[in-house]
């Protein structure tokens, strides 16, 4: 995505997938073109249409509002219109992730990131929790002591 665009204004934290940040159409495509790479609106309009009902210019519209929101780059390529996403899925749910966790800490502070990490400990794995472990052992030595009780 374009640095001076913004994650999708809406989480909803209640949707699966994509549909948390986009809408249903919105994620279709996304999910297309990321699996795919790139694709026309008709490409993407064959493969949406497999599965639902759309209108090729809905699905035109769509996408070239998500050209202008900084989540599709369009270029010209023989009278057609190649559409690419700008950021792999990878990177996009990692500014998401950023994005949202973010706002719950500036909101919430200390409350919010407590319930975080327990939460994660819970979810974690041995090898999760280990690189948890590292890291906290990293930050400690790198912070200077406050006269706290720090652990070698």
């Amino acid at each position: 995505m374009a640095e001076d665009k913004k994650v999708a204004p809406v989480f909803r934290p209640e949707e699966k997938g994509l549909r948390k940040v986009f809408g249903e159409l919105e994620a279709e495509i996304m999910a297309y073109l990321w699996a795919c790479g790139q694709g026309t609106v008709s490409e993407v309009f064959k493969a949406v249409t497999a599965q639902r009902e759309a209108a090729y210019n809905t699905v035109r519209t769509v996408m070239e509002r998500l050209a202008e929101k900084g989540y599709l780059r369009c270029d010209s390529h023989h009278r057609a219109y190649i559409y690419t996403p700008t950021q792999s899925q990878e990177a996009f749910w990692r500014q998401v992730g950023q994005t949202v966790l973010g706002g719950l800490l500036q909101d919430f502070g200390e409350t919010f990131a407590t319930h975080l990490l327990e939460e994660t400990v819970r979810q974690c794995d041995p090898d999760d929790l280990d690189r948890l472990q590292a890291l906290i052992k990293s930050r400690r030595r790198d912070t200077p002591q406050s006269g706290g009780h720090h652990e070698p």
